[in-house]
């Protein structure tokens, strides 16, 4: 992503301040690396008994899954949705009911990348119909004997269970899937990943370096995001409401659409909220008149914006 600058005049910190710890306690997140077992809303039950009055977590795993699970706590609840629909990487076993030439299965697993169409599970928490969903990447790690270990980049929302299943049918011999590990939800990975019991230890814990490691500020959340940085000047009609106008606009990046959602930021670099865009990257930057961006997700009210402006 390429920065454009609207207004050279005001100085933009480079890097967002460093937040205390109680701040971090109140709105951070945490990576989970889920175990085989629960279902994510009972997996992340422990940070209650810790004391975190809210822990919301982006995007469901069901039993079978493990690996990233994002975490937010307290008010950083309020913008969980953003990792709910952002790219997910996921390593699957598929369990084949008969022997395939491995040829032909490399060739099928080719045939589901793209668009595909699918029909939402019964069980699943959304309304039963067939939605569209794109697959960016799959590929074939791994074949021993009738496991196949597959990798695959795809949007939010896939069902791999289900993938899995038509590629079984397609291949004309049955699968199943036995395993599924999550090693990506939007920036984060498994090596951002933590135990339990590490996140358990670390929030118990007064030690400042262990609690630094676990609990992350939210602007890490929104890297993948879009961004537009505004002036101070909007942050109190921002906090009551009111939109982000053209000449509220100090920079953003290059790769910005109509009604994309965006991080707001202001000129400490601390995320601010989540707006939507109401032109491309070249109309922010252009435009002079009438409203930019709409006010979605506010996070000004928080106590530190408001102490601080």
């Amino acid at each position: 992503m390429k920065i454009l600058v609207r207004d050279k005049s005001v100085k933009i910190l480079k890097r967002t301040p460093k937040k205390s710890i109680e701040e971090l306690r109140e709105h951070s997140l945490v990576i989970l690396n889920k175990p085989k077992g629960p279902y994510s809303r009972k997996a992340t039950r422990f940070l209650h008994d810790l004391g975190i009055k809210k822990a919301g977590h982006a995007g469901t795993l069901d039993p079978i899954t493990t690996g990233v699970l994002p975490v937010f706590l307290n008010r950083g609840n309020k913008i969980s949705g953003i990792l709910t629909i952002s790219k997910k990487i996921y390593r699957a076993n598929m369990h084949l009911h008969k022997e395939v030439p491995n040829t032909k299965i490399q060739k099928t697993v080719k045939k589901f990348t793209g668009k595909i169409e699918q029909m939402v599970p019964k069980k699943s928490a959304v309304k039963r119909q067939v939605r569209t969903r794109e697959i960016y990447k799959s590929k074939i790690e791994k074949i021993k004997g009738r496991n196949v270990t597959l990798y695959v980049e795809c949007e939010a929302g896939t069902y791999i269970r289900k993938l899995i299943h038509d590629i079984g049918e397609e291949l004309g011999v049955g699968a199943n899937m036995d395993q599924l590990e999550r090693i990506k939800s939007g920036p984060f990975f498994l090596k951002h990943a933590h135990s339990i019991k590490v996140i358990n230890e670390a929030i118990k814990s007064k030690d400042e370096t262990k609690l630094r490691k676990v609990l992350l500020p939210l602007e890490r959340a929104v890297e993948e995001m879009p961004k537009v940085w505004v002036d101070d000047g909007v942050l109190k009609p921002f906090s009551y409401g009111s939109p982000i106008y053209y000449n509220g606009i100090l920079q953003l990046t290059d790769n910005i659409e109509f009604k994309d959602k965006v991080a707001l930021f202001n000129t400490r670099n601390e995320l601010i909220g989540i707006g939507i865009s109401r032109g491309n990257s070249k109309e922010l930057l252009t435009e002079t008149e009438g409203t930019a961006i709409r006010n979605d997700i506010n996070l000004t009210k928080i106590k530190w914006y408001q102490k601080n402006y």
